[in-house]
């Protein structure tokens, strides 16, 4: 990102943030129509969809969010062509790229490609704008990092997580102002003491990653293994408990930033302390909660999250259905708060090698799996020390099983368990929810 930019976009959200609730809610509403017109006119498949419906361009300028459709993840994937509103496009030809490069510093025509699989077990392909990724870089320069430049000390960052890749935490941290920071990344590693060895060598200011690894570091530094002072700890992906809160802190005499992120908008909201609310950053997004009707809730009332991020053009997704569940809450401050928030936690599967020790492999090495065409995956220890990798796919893309084999090897060898534990692929028509629970689990731990 250019300096000169950043700069610019950096006192206008800061700028932002000092306006009163009902500003930040004018903006959001105008922002919305805005982005309703643009969409209706660029997009097929908001056209077809909201023609079906019965909305016309003229009802545009007054319509309620609440009149408009509701759309998923799976609607999205279906009907990616269509969607995105450059043309040129295509899931194909984005699949092709992902399965050829796995460089979280490189572009697709310039664009920002994030892939996951998120929470339902559908995986997801999205795309950032040159010009809608630099609005979120400096969204979290703002208002989650904020750094003080010192030309003589850049901020030690470190990232640790999925590395290789097209992943949202990766690609963000890689994109992170240099004239801020001197940033290095860290893999999932086979053993905590190699991240702990290259951390101490590090000596980190900031240090950004899912809740469980800075849990596990602050055990660490607990012990002493760990010889650390961060200045700043960023939490995300994955659900901060009130017991990983409480013991980082205390490890580490810190607050925890705990980050609320998803690959369908990097920058959601914020928790800068267990002192303080849950923020949500409505002035670049619309946010609505939903019961199982799909009906508004009233505030302070549990529910479904839908989405729709006001500044996504390239390919947009108004009332997006995600899976977490939260209730809202309205005050004098800029931004709208949750009061309860539940978001994707997953099993971690336990290995024994032949010397009887413990080998984990952690969420993390899994619910981001791709592989062109696929549709659905499920990763399920079917005994003590072999690994079921069910995948669906759609019709035309014969080589996908051979490739998610060669992927769930690749996980088994970075994982350091290869030699111990065999895996298998499995193609199947579809995964269905479980039948007592009506989720979908992307990891299934094995049961004796």
């Amino acid at each position: 990102m250019r300096t000169i930019t950043l700069l610019s976009q950096l006192l206008k959200f800061r700028n932002d943030s000092k306006l009163d609730a009902q500003k930040v809610q004018e903006l959001s509403r105008q922002r919305f129509t805005s982005l309703l017109e643009n969409v209706y006119h660029s997009s097929k498949f908001y056209r077809d969809l909201y023609s079906f419906h019965g909305i016309k361009p003229k009802d545009l300028k007054d319509i309620i969010p609440k009149d408009l459709p509701i759309i998923d993840k799976a609607m999205v994937m279906d009907n990616f062509d269509s969607l995105v509103t450059d043309p040129s496009i295509t899931r194909k030809l984005v699949e092709e790229f992902l399965s050829n490069d796995t460089n979280p510093r490189n572009r697709f025509r310039d664009n920002t490609v994030i892939h996951t699989s998120g929470s339902t077990g559908v995986p997801g392909i999205f795309l950032y704008s040159k010009e809608e990724w630099s609005l979120i870089a400096a969204l979290v320069v703002a208002r989650i990092s904020q750094p003080v430049f010192n030309p003589f000390h850049k901020l030690r960052l470190a990232f640790l997580g999925a590395t290789g890749g097209h992943y949202a935490g990766v690609t963000l941290t890689s994109d992170a102002p240099k004239f801020l920071y001197n940033t290095r990344l860290f893999s999932n590693p086979k053993d905590i003491q190699q991240l702990i060895s290259g951390l101490n060598e590090f000596q980190p200011d900031i240090i950004s990653g899912y809740a469980g690894t800075i849990y596990q570091l602050a055990l660490a530094q607990s012990d002493g293994r760990l010889k650390i002072k961060p200045g700043r700890l960023q939490s995300s992906g994955e659900v901060l408990t009130e017991n990983m809160r409480q013991t980082i802190e205390s490890a580490f005499k810190q607050d925890v930033f705990d980050l609320y992120a998803c690959s369908e908008s990097i920058v959601l909201g914020i928790q800068k302390s267990s002192r303080d609310p849950f923020h949500l950053f409505n002035d670049w997004h619309h946010i609505e909660v939903i019961d199982e009707n799909d009906n508004l809730v009233s505030e302070g009332t549990q529910g479904s999250l839908l989405v729709t991020p006001l500044y996504r053009t390239l390919q947009p997704l108004i009332r997006y259905r995600l899976s977490d569940t939260m209730s809202l809450n309205t005050n004098t401050e800029p931004f709208i708060s949750l009061n309860r928030f539940k978001g994707r936690t997953e099993d971690t599967l336990t290995f024994l090698n032949p010397q009887g020790i413990k080998h984990n492999i952690h969420a993390s090495e899994m619910v981001e799996f791709f592989a062109p065409g696929l549709r659905q995956f499920q990763f399920e220890q079917t005994s003590p020390n072999s690994l079921l990798l069910r995948i669906s796919v759609n019709d035309g893309y014969s080589s996908s099983k051979q490739i998610a084999e060669k992927k769930l090897q690749d996980i088994l060898v970075n994982t350091g368990i290869e030699s111990f534990v065999s895996g298998k692929v499995e193609l199947v028509k579809s995964i269905g929810l479980n039948s007592k629970t009506g989720k979908f689990k992307i990891v299934i731990p094995y049961c004796n």
